[in-house]
C-alpha cells in the first residue's frame, strides 16, 4: 500500500489528509493556522507538526509509512519561501519526497483531473494553471498593487469608495449606501465614512451585498461587479495563454466571491475566457495535495481515482473556503 500525505495550510486553519493509491482516505485532521507570514515560522511549524501527528494517529500509521507528501501553503509566494518552510517541515521526519507549493496549486488539482485554470477570489485573489505536461503558472496573488485585484476585499473597498463618491457628489446615488450602513450598524452615511476614515476596514460581508445589489439593478453595484469579473477573466486568460491551453479547458472557481452564484459576475468573467468548462470547487483543497503526492509516486490519477478521492475528502473535511 502506498500512503501519501496532503496538507492545506492557510491563515486560519491547516487541513491534513492521508490516503492510499486507490484514493481511499485513511485519516484526516485539522489544526491551527500555518501561513508563516501571519503566525511566523515557529507558529507555522507548530500547526504543521500537530496536523501531521493528528492525521497519522487517525490513520493509525507511523510517519515512516508515508511514501510522499505535498504541502500547499499560503505564504509560499516566492522561491525564497520554500527553504524557509523546509526548515520547519524537515524536522517532521517524513519519508519520501516532499513538495512545498503555493496553495493555489492544490486548489486547482482538487477541482479537476484535467489541464485547467483555477480562479480563487476570497479574502485575496490569485489565478493558477497547469497544462497536460504538468507545467504550471500563476499570478502573484499579492493584491491590487501587484495586479491581483478582484477579491471580496476589493469589492468591499470599491463599495466604500462608491458610497463616498455619492456622498460628496462625485458619483451617482447608490443603494450601497443603505447596504453598508446596515451591515456596519452606522446610523448615517457620515458615521459610516467617519469610522472608515479613522481606521475602520470595509466589511467583507459587503461583497455579497454588492453582488445582490447588482442583481437588483443598482447601476453602481453593476459597474463594480462587471469590472471585477472582467479583471478575474483577464487574469485567467493570461494564465491560460502562458500555458498554451486551448478552449475547452476546465476553469475552476473557488473562494467566497463565487458563493453567491452571481450571473453578472460569471458572465463578465466568461466573456474574457470563452469556451471553458466551468467547475465550482466544492472539495477540500487538501485533496488536491494528495493528488499531487500520488502523482509524485508515479500513480496515474484518472477521473475515477480523482472522483473517489474527492468524495472521500469532502465527507470528512470542509470544502473550499479560499
Amino acid at each position: 500500500m502506498t500512503l501519501v500525505l496532503g496538507i492545506d495550510g492557510g491563515g486560519t486553519k491547516t487541513h491534513a489528509l492521508v490516503a492510499d493509491e486507490t484514493g481511499a482516505v485513511l485519516g484526516h485532521a485539522t489544526d491551527g493556522p500555518s501561513n508563516w507570514e501571519a503566525v511566523g515560522l515557529r507558529g507555522a511549524g507548530d500547526s504543521l507538526r500537530e496536523a501531521v501527528h493528528k492525521v497519522l494517529s487517525a490513520a493509525e500509521r507511523p510517519v515512516a509509512d508515508v511514501a510522499g507528501s505535498v504541502f500547499g501553503l499560503a505564504g509560499v509566494d516566492w522561491p525564497s519561501d520554500v527553504p524557509r518552510l523546509e526548515s520547519v517541515i524537515e524536522p517532521l521526519g517524513l519519508a519520501g519526497p516532499t513538495r512545498i507549493l503555493n496553495d493555489s496549486a492544490i486548489a486547482l488539482r482538487a477541482g479537476t483531473a484535467h489541464p485547467g485554470v483555477v480562479v480563487i477570489a476570497g479574502t485575496g485573489m490569485v489565478v493558477a494553471g497547469r497544462d497536460r505536461e504538468g507545467r504550471t503558472f500563476r499570478t502573484l496573488g499579492l493584491g491590487p498593487p501587484l495586479g491581483d485585484a478582484g477579491s471580496a476585499s476589493d469589492v468591499a473597498a470599491a463599495a466604500v469608495r462608491a458610497v463616498a463618491d455619492a456622498y460628496v457628489g462625485r458619483g451617482p446615488a447608490t443603494t450601497l449606501t443603505e447596504h453598508l450602513c446596515s451591515l456596519t450598524g452606522a446610523r448615517s452615511v457620515e458615521e459610516l465614512l467617519e469610522n472608515f476614515s479613522r481606521g475602520g476596514e470595509p466589511n467583507l460581508s459587503a461583497a455579497p451585498a454588492v453582488l445582490r445589489a447588482a442583481e437588483d439593478g443598482d447601476q453602481v453595484a453593476m459597474t463594480i461587479v462587471t469590472a471585477t469579473g472582467e479583471h478575474l477573466g483577464k487574469s485567467a486568460a493570461v494564465v491560460a495563454a502562458r500555458l498554451d491551453l486551448e478552449p475547452g479547458y476546465d476553469l475552476v472557481l473557488a473562494g467566497g466571491l463565487f458563493r453567491s452564484a452571481s450571473k453578472l459576475l460569471l458572465s463578465s468573467l466568461l466573456d474574457q475566457v470563452p469556451g471553458v468548462n466551468v467547475v465550482t470547487l466544492t472539495a477540500p483543497p487538501a485533496a488536491g495535495a494528495v493528488v499531487l503526492a500520488l502523482e509524485d509516486q508515479g500513480i496515474v490519477v484518472d477521473e475515477a481515482l480523482h472522483r473517489r478521492l474527492l468524495e472521500g475528502a469532502a465527507a470528512v473535511l470542509p470544502g473550499s473556503s479560499a
